[in-house]
């Protein structure tokens, strides 16, 4: 039984370990400057449903880091985020929702409800 509990505990640590480096990677890019290596870290995170990586991506949409800027994707990615327990998310999406026409609000919610049945995989 000992031995269990401390490879699941071991387990547990490597899992860890490898999503905190796959999400130090993201965030080195992004502060580098290379936009497309963060994106790409952070699509892998939000796959795996990191609320963080999700708000990452929805503020690299808003500003239109690396990507064309588009609101609706942001607020996808904030709802998605939100979604997830996400504070700062939740009041991004709100404020940009304020620069936004219903439409746009109704077309953002209607591709985070894609992406959230997909799996986190249809998400673009």
């Amino acid at each position: 039984m000992k031995f269990f509990v401390i490879a699941a505990h071991i387990f547990f640590l490597t899992v860890q370990n490898a999503f905190s480096q796959s999400f130090d990677k993201g965030f080195a890019a992004y502060m580098l400057g290379n936009y497309s290596q963060a994106i790409i870290e952070w699509r892998h995170k939000a796959r795996f449903g990191s609320a963080t990586a999700m708000t990452n991506l929805g503020n690299m949409y808003e500003v239109g880091a690396g990507v064309e800027q588009d609101k609706v994707l942001a607020h996808q990615w904030y709802n998605l985020a939100a979604s997830n327990g996400d504070v700062v998310a939740r009041k991004n999406k709100q404020n940009l929702e304020k620069n936004m026409t219903e439409l746009q609000i109704s077309n953002a919610r209607i591709l985070a409800k894609k992406c959230m049945v997909s799996g986190y995989l249809d998400c673009d």
